[in-house]
């Protein structure tokens, strides 16, 4: 009798001998017939269990042909094809098996709020964001460089690379060039304030710290394109990889194969100084100074109802900005106050139990800011915290 699934193995013209039952023999021809040897004779090629991917990309329908592009960049160092899969959601790409996670969401359009499990499982990869949307996402894991902390400039063709944890020393001190023909003859569809971005991280500001800066911008090195905080790194220039030059896609590939190599981090938020009610002297260099920060922020937290209230008192600049606001989505309580001709600023604010109940984890922000171009500025902030 042949066995089931078509293998003979030779037994079918034998005798059936003594002490060997016919389950004995379907479990053993089975076994055969399910070996990679049997499958061989059979016809049937065995099971190759197919490699992890070692990227996957989530592309937002409107940028399908920057995460279609990416598939020509993202080479092995030898210049081999990497293994990449493409997710038709965020949900998928966070549910996927491959080492790193490419979401490109280059709309200004915030992204889809996402379910709790999805940011529990996200932020146990590592992710490469590009665009806008990507900063939002980033803004619901908790992340400094999210789309609050990002502004439009002027267009700009060339980047700086520096020197960054995750690159270590640039090779060369030249330009990075963005396009690979003539940046005047580039068309773009999207908005220019959509392409020219960065997030604002000056080399001693609040974030230094907690931001590794990759590239920061040649015309305006206050900002950078291209971040990383942790597991996660921001690429702020949403062109397709088509339009790029051999440099900066060298630059793009290494970025991304150095994120995989690295060991993945244990989650963290940044961590800030709270502030004690009191008054604070401080001076405030010139408005977009590379090497003086020209703003100072306070952090706070609260368990209980409080009204705070902050006293600004300046010297020397003609433009200066007092703010204070929660970090949530919706910017709570925010309050802005500016000076052009010197005199007081004061913001005081009701903080309802109901109100830390909503910020959760997040902080209280008061920040002062020098716009004067020409000045600096003598501050004094004095504040108080009360029970309402």
């Amino acid at each position: 009798m042949p066995s089931p699934g078509g293998y003979n193995g030779g037994m079918a013209d034998e005798p059936k001998k003594p002490g060997v039952s016919f389950c004995a023999m379907v479990m053993a021809s089975a076994a055969l017939a399910t070996s990679p040897a049997a499958a061989q004779q059979i016809g049937t090629p065995p099971v190759q269990q197919q490699a992890r991917p070692k990227f996957v990309i989530y592309s937002a329908e409107a940028d399908a042909e920057l995460g279609s592009s990416l598939f020509r960049v993202l080479r092995d160092k030898d210049g081999k094809p990497t293994r990449i899969a493409k997710a038709e959601s965020i949900e998928a790409a966070a549910k996927s098996e491959a080492d790193v996670l490419i979401l490109v969401m280059t709309s200004r359009q915030k992204a889809p709020k996402l379910d709790g499990d999805i940011l529990e499982a996200l932020k146990k990869r590592k992710i490469v964001g590009i665009g806008w949307g990507a900063a939002h996402v980033f803004w619901q894991l908790g992340l400094e460089i999210n789309h609050g902390a990002c502004a439009g400039l002027v267009p700009q063709s060339t980047l700086k690379v520096t020197k960054s944890e995750l690159l270590g020393t640039p090779k060369a001190a030249d330009p990075v060039p963005i396009f690979a023909e003539d940046p005047d003859e580039v068309e773009l569809e999207a908005d220019e304030r959509d392409v020219f971005w960065g997030i604002f991280c000056h080399p001693r500001g609040k974030d230094a710290a907690v931001v590794d800066v990759v590239a920061r911008w040649g015309e305006d090195p206050n900002y950078a394109p291209i971040v990383r905080q942790g597991n996660c790194m921001l690429i702020c220039i949403p062109v397709p990889a088509t339009l790029w030059s051999a440099p900066y896609a060298n630059l793009i590939r290494n970025l991304c194969l150095a994120l995989r190599e690295r060991k993945l981090e244990p989650f963290a938020l940044a961590r800030r100084e709270l502030t004690k009610p009191g008054t604070y002297k401080f001076k405030l260099a010139k408005l977009q100074s590379p090497d003086e920060p020209f703003e100072r922020a306070f952090y706070f937290r609260f368990d209980e109802a409080r009204k705070i209230t902050a006293r600004l008192e300046h010297e020397g600049s003609n433009n200066v900005m007092l703010i204070f606001y929660g970090e949530d989505e919706n910017g709570m309580h925010y309050t802005r106050k500016n000076a052009r001709q010197g005199g007081e600023l004061e913001i005081t604010a009701d903080i309802s139990r109901e109100d830390i109940a909503a910020l959760g984890d997040r902080y209280w922000i008061l920040n002062v800011t020098n716009f004067d171009d020409d000045a600096i500025a003598d501050c004094k902030v004095t504040i108080t915290v009360e029970t309402p």
